[in-house]
């Protein structure tokens, strides 16, 4: 009878300390769960997808934090969050650590953008090639007289959000062709946000701002309108030399046919473990064709799921 009663004992300590276990696990859990970390260039789109996300699902236990892609990565990988949107994928690196601590990494296509080059809307001159903008980033082209030979604006000032941003990866990634940006003594400066780098634009007729065509949509927030405030946006051409006819805007339709050269992919990064979990829920969401999807269509990006066809329409 003693012995029975030892063993009773030692199981009931034995539950306890497994539900003990089971509630701390599940409220580190939670709290990985109430936020989701993204690139601050991404946030006018993904404020549009959370707001209804949370109408939809009635689901508001989750919550943006808009930092540089470098630290939303960070947090990822160190499990502070479980949800982040940035313009890249996991290396396979990343991908094998995180499948290596027990999570199975989930790496989704949402949406395409371009990047967006503004100026003021006293500059006269536009039109840009590739090649001009990797010389411009690279410290070799540093007043509009070396792009525009009867300018009068002096030296050009570009204008990136953060240094760890997005934005600044992917020129570094995608554009500059292993030439390093030059940032010590030269012309290309950071601001904090996308929205100071149009204040920045709007202020200086000498610079040119790098910010994602997210931030193009005239039907947002007046905060975040570009289309209707004293800037305007260049057309990028491949050729060697610019021409109205060559070089295009990261319009919707522009990107769809990859005619714009700026071009990067939207993704939602998920480790989240459980399939009933707010943030696989939110990225599944974004996933989705109706409403995830048709946000990013009406918010005017390309989205990764688009089902569509071009047709002529002749104006009378």
């Amino acid at each position: 009878m003693k012995a029975k009663f030892v063993a009773l004992a030692v199981l009931m300590l034995v539950l306890m300390a497994s539900c003990g276990g089971s509630k701390q696990q599940d409220t580190a859990y939670q709290e990985q769960c109430r936020y989701f970390a993204a690139d601050e260039s991404l946030s006018p789109i993904i404020d549009e997808e959370l707001d209804i996300f949370h109408m939809k699902s009635k689901r508001d236990s989750i919550h943006p934090l808009y930092i540089s892609e470098q630290e939303a990565m960070e947090k990822l990988m160190s499990h502070e969050v479980l949800l982040v949107f940035t313009t890249r994928a996991l290396t396979p690196g990343e991908e094998s650590t995180l499948k290596a601590q027990n999570y199975n990494p989930r790496t989704i296509a949402l949406a395409y953008d371009g990047l967006a080059l503004i100026v003021n809307k006293a500059n006269p001159d536009s039109l840009i090639t590739v090649d001009q903008f990797r010389r411009i980033m690279a410290g070799e082209a540093t007043r509009w007289t070396d792009l525009y030979p009867e300018s009068k604006l002096g030296n050009i000032k570009m204008v990136f959000d953060n240094p760890r941003s997005a934005t600044v990866r992917f020129c570094a990634d995608s554009i500059m062709q292993g030439r390093a940006i030059k940032t010590d003594g030269g012309n290309v400066q950071a601001a904090n946000t996308s929205a100071e780098v149009v204040d920045y634009v709007e202020k200086h007729e000498n610079a040119i701002g790098v910010v994602g065509s997210i931030w193009l949509d005239d039907q947002r927030d007046s905060t975040n309108l570009i289309y209707n405030r004293t800037v305007k946006v260049m057309r990028v051409s491949r050729a060697d030399e610019a021409t109205k006819a060559n070089s295009y805007t990261p319009d919707q339709y522009n990107i769809a046919y990859n005619y714009y050269p700026f071009i990067r992919t939207v993704y939602a990064l998920c480790i989240d473990p459980r399939s009933s979990g707010v943030p696989r829920a939110f990225s599944n969401f974004c996933w989705l064709p109706n409403p995830g999807q048709l946000i990013f269509f009406r918010a005017g990006l390309f989205p990764a799921r688009a089902d569509y066809s071009v047709r002529d329409v002749e104006i009378k």
